[in-house]
């Protein structure tokens, strides 16, 4: 039996699969722990299920390099340093594909309730001042045959594509790495260099991961390249987006709008100068929140811990 930590609160099937393998699990029911809480707590453990807010940095790693396993809750791993845990043999695994079609979902639906402005319009009726149809009252913009750009073209980039595509008949261009062919015959899509991406679509929308190439990616020189009137949506991580050229560019009504589900900090303190325009909707990093992918991500994360107890491969690890 094996001694497992786990940081917050998650569904309860993946818990009760590692209770009945014969795991005794302890939750942290509190509030985020500090490092020094969290080393505290894997000393005495031989796997951590982890969260995106937890700093598993190498000195955490040093004091803690009897771990079998780091189970991420989330499909990025950026809170994690993975080329010193892959050096004291500590097996790092993520819950991808179990949460693509939730966060593609909250994507799209950032994007609708920034194009038709459905949050002031709500606010508007909600406080009493709706008083009757006004034909120049809350006018947004049509997605209709739009341009959107995916920075990031994986699962979650593709499937927003996927919707984008089907809904508004959408053109879509892609920013990656590397071409994805299948990609582009199924959507009709086409690779783009970044400049030429985001000065061309309508819609902008994040899903590349969080590293030391696309840390503040949309800077002030690229914002300068962006459509005039366009939305920029972002579901990936907050440090990706310069948040001052984000508001330079909202204040000079260079963007129609945002919509964010991801900020820097997290969370973003109500007293945030991004709370003040009614064209900029901010959601707590609800990407993968539905009861289907959050069960699906809790029997995936435990099942991997499991795994590695039992000495077999883990269904998706990140460290290899």
């Amino acid at each position: 039996m094996a001694k497992i930590f786990c940081t917050k609160e998650i569904p309860q099937s993946g818990i009760r699969l590692l209770e009945e393998t014969g795991h005794h699990v302890t939750i942290n029911k509190v509030s985020d722990l500090s490092k020094q809480q969290l080393i505290k707590e894997a000393k005495n453990c031989q796997a951590l299920l982890t969260m995106l807010t937890d700093d598993v940095d190498a000195d955490f790693l040093e004091q803690c390099n009897h771990l079998k396993i780091i189970s991420q809750f989330a499909v990025g791993y950026n809170n994690i340093d993975i080329a010193h845990a892959k050096a004291h043999g500590i097996t790092v695994t993520n819950t991808p594909d179990v949460l693509t079609e939730a966060t593609a979902e909250l994507a799209f639906s950032l994007l609708l309730c920034v194009a038709r402005k459905v949050i002031p319009a709500h606010k508007n009726a909600n406080i009493g001042k709706w008083t009757g149809w006004e034909p120049l009252g809350f006018l947004g913009k049509s997605l209709h045959n739009s341009t959107v750009g995916i920075i990031g073209a994986g699962r979650i980039g593709c499937e927003f594509a996927r919707m984008c595509r089907g809904a508004f008949k959408s053109d879509i261009l892609y920013y990656s790495r590397s071409r994805k062919p299948a990609f582009e015959q199924r959507y009709d899509a086409t690779q783009s260099q970044l400049q030429e991406l985001v000065s061309q679509s309508d819609v902008i929308s994040i899903h590349c991961p969080l590293n030391s190439a696309t840390a503040k990616l949309f800077n002030e020189s690229l914002f300068s390249h962006v459509k005039e009137g366009a939305i920029i949506i972002n579901t990936a991580r907050g440090e990706i987006v310069d948040q001052e050229a984000l508001i330079n560019a909202i204040k000079s009504q260079k963007l129609f709008g945002a919509g964010l589900d991801v900020t820097s900090p997290e969370p973003l303190p109500s007293t945030h100068e991004l709370y003040n325009f009614e064209n900029v909707v901010i959601t707590p990093h609800i990407g993968s929140a539905t009861l289907k992918a959050r069960e699906e991500m809790s029997l995936l994360a435990c099942t991997n811990i499991a795994n590695v107890l039992q000495g077999k491969a883990p269904l998706t690890p990140v460290t290899v």
